[in-house]
């Protein structure tokens, strides 16, 4: 199975519309996006590579005050796909009134784009 370094990310939190977007902090050609559950959306580039993650209804999803989504202060995700399935483990850290409060996140869907296996780790570095 491939193994990558870790690519840094960059966030952005749209509190309206409750939409919290994480992708890889360089360029990239947008390929392909695979539904991991219901609102929860993972981007592949064109080579293949998960890029960003976006997850929709983001504050009731990780159960974290809206306003918090503008103050994380940790991120780890790791993207692991199979000749079958592509799974998702990601932490989350936000500051909750001066308190850090983490959530973990984990999803797991079938490979049916054929993507190649790999592991991709994607961090605030």
């Amino acid at each position: 199975m491939k193994e990558n370094s870790i690519h840094e990310v960059i966030y952005k939190y749209d509190i309206l519309s409750d939409t919290l977007g994480v992708k890889v902090n360089k360029k990239f050609q947008y390929g392909e996006t695979v539904e991991m559950g219901d609102g929860i959306l993972l981007d592949f580039d064109n080579n293949n590579v998960p890029v960003s993650l976006e997850i929709l209804d983001a504050s009731n999803r990780l159960n974290f005050p809206r306003e918090s989504l503008n103050n994380i202060v940790l991120f780890k995700m790791e993207v692991c796909v199979e000749e079958k399935s592509i799974s998702l483990n990601a932490m989350i850290c936000v500051l909750v009134e001066d308190r850090e409060n983490t959530k973990t996140i984990e999803y797991f869907t079938s490979n049916r784009s054929h993507f190649p296996n790999r592991i991709s780790k994607l961090a605030f570095v």
